[in-house]
């Protein structure tokens, strides 16, 4: 039966937590209410059979990465669903270097079914489970899922049940990991209320799609921040000091948070020339002589802002100026925001202007080498948590302006002349200084300042410390000295289809 005000009278404590503080904290949510107090009631004795190694050794303990299963790539190469999804893999990547990646657990809602399921699969080569659940069950089951979940990758892996490292890609399944299974978290997305206090709550309601989406995204997220501060084995991954200001403004130790630098590998990522793969918009950018404006999101949405770029390229065409635009974002099949853009300039005009759904990595990246210093990269976003595509038009030689915004954490990163304050005049004016000083030098002087703070090399030592502290903590021996770490040989089997009931 869900918890009411009135039925938590006369009862006073559960789990060593007071019924009083929950209701404080969560107000009259009785959702968000009923769910903690299941959190609190529903630690039973149920204890891994997956044994950590030797703290002796103290190793590094391998890690599963978990990422809801809309947001798992179509391909390797095609483009990001959200931010989430280019970091999850970048770190992915950094332990397998390490051969510590035992797999990934990809979570789906499913209201259809009453009890969590367990789909073991290869997934473009990664080992995974997908669990399938609602937020209706039994507390328990569902932590007991993501249990099995990371006995059978360890075993699959490892040829062993071994303790691993569960990282979580946002707060969904914080409050249901197994308090005997240590874990971390990346915050991409941002807090919904810290949202609401810099812009409002009606702002909020459009950014997260609705009051009602708004809402719940809120109760969950609270969820997870309470479970993060009571939890004993529980970190976070920082890669943003906008997330970590409100993690500590909300009572998360300092200690259990690690920094990382952000995740970009420029280099690595092999791509075939734009031309060839499309040849529209080299066309488009060699129509005339002119200065390519241009930006590309996994989503344009209110975050984005993207309006605002639309608006301050019609006021440079306007004033006479050569430049033409191109804006990359959304799925193929969902044009109606791109149309929204597109109606926004005027038709005389709208020959210097290409809106396009969003790019592939491979070719945004080739698009960044055709582009060099013959345009510049627009970040017109109101919050970002990171920000990593114009950090990666940066480190690509492309010149790259950004809001001036505390709320835009990629913007510390850039020298004072590639940042604006948030108005069409203000960055018409900006691209007017760029065209009027000349662009020769812009995006290697750039990438220059940029490589001072980021690279794949950064972010990998960053995570490896982090990993270090992590296992550490679990095993143990903060304070001992340790080897190298050692988890034994991967097993080369691939794992095997097999749906199996929780």
């Amino acid at each position: 039966m869900p918890i009411t005000p009135e039925s938590v009278v006369g009862r006073d404590t559960l789990n060593g937590t007071t019924l009083s503080s929950i209701i404080q904290e969560f107000g009259t949510d009785m959702a968000a209410v009923d769910i903690a107090m299941k959190v609190n009631s529903s630690r039973g004795p149920r204890r891994s059979i997956a044994k950590a190694l030797p703290s002796s050794c103290a190793p590094l303990l391998p890690g599963i990465i978990i990422l809801n299963q809309r947001y798992f790539p179509d391909s390797e190469f095609s483009a990001a669903k959200v931010g989430a999804t280019s970091f999850a893999f970048s770190a992915m990547s950094v332990l397998q270097e390490a051969r510590l990646f035992a797999g990934m657990i990809l979570y789906k809602r499913d209201e259809s079914i009453t009890t969590p399921r367990l789909l073991t699969h290869m997934k473009s080569s990664i080992p995974c489970v997908t669990l399938f659940f609602n937020f209706l069950m039994d507390w328990m089951s569902i932590r007991d899922a993501l249990n099995e979940a990371t006995e059978s990758l360890t075993f699959a892996s490892y040829g062993t049940k071994i303790k691993a490292i569960l990282y979580h890609q946002t707060d969904t399944l914080l409050a249901y990991n197994p308090e005997w299974l240590p874990s971390c978290v990346t915050h991409h997305g941002p807090f919904c209320d810290d949202f609401a206090n810099h812009f409002s709550t009606e702002e909020a309601a459009i950014a997260f799609g609705s009051c009602e989406k708004a809402q719940h995204l809120k109760t969950f997220q609270r969820i997870g921040l309470r479970h993060l501060r009571s939890a004993k084995n529980m970190f976070v991954l920082q890669h943003s000091s906008v997330q970590r200001n409100y993690l500590l403004r909300h009572n998360v130790e300092a200690s259990r948070i690690q920094k990382l630098s952000p995740p970009i590998n420029i280099e690595s990522l092999p791509r075939l020339p734009l031309a060839s793969t499309h040849p529209k918009i080299v066309e488009f950018m060699h129509a005339k002589p002119s200065l390519l404006l241009f930006t590309a999101v996994a989503r344009i949405d209110f975050f984005k802002n993207i309006e605002l770029f639309v608006d301050a390229s019609v006021e440079l065409v306007g004033r006479g100026r050569a430049v033409r635009v191109l804006i990359a974002g959304d799925d193929e099949a969902d044009n109606s925001r791109r149309q929204e853009l597109t109606d926004r300039v005027p038709s005389g005009i709208r020959s210097e202007f290409m809106v396009i759904p969003k790019l592939s990595k491979d070719c945004l990246y080739s698009l960044f080498d055709q582009v060099a210093d013959k345009g510049v990269f627009v970040c017109t976003s109101r919050y970002e948590t990171l920000g990593i595509t114009p950090l990666e038009a940066s480190l690509s030689g492309v010149p790259t302006v950004i809001a001036n915004s505390l709320n835009v954490e990629a913007s510390t990163y850039y020298p004072e002349e590639y940042r604006f304050e948030n108005s069409i005049t203000a960055l018409a004016g900006l691209v007017e200084a760029f065209l009027d000083s000349g662009m020769k030098g812009r995006g290697c002087y750039l990438r220059k300042r940029i490589e001072e703070h980021i690279s794949h090399d950064k972010f990998r030592k960053s995570m490896m410390e982090a990993w270090r502290v992590f296992s550490l903590a679990a095993c143990g021996n903060e304070h001992g000295k340790h080897n190298e770490p050692s988890v034994g040989i991967r097993k080369d089997a691939a794992v095997i289809d097999v749906q199996v009931v929780a």
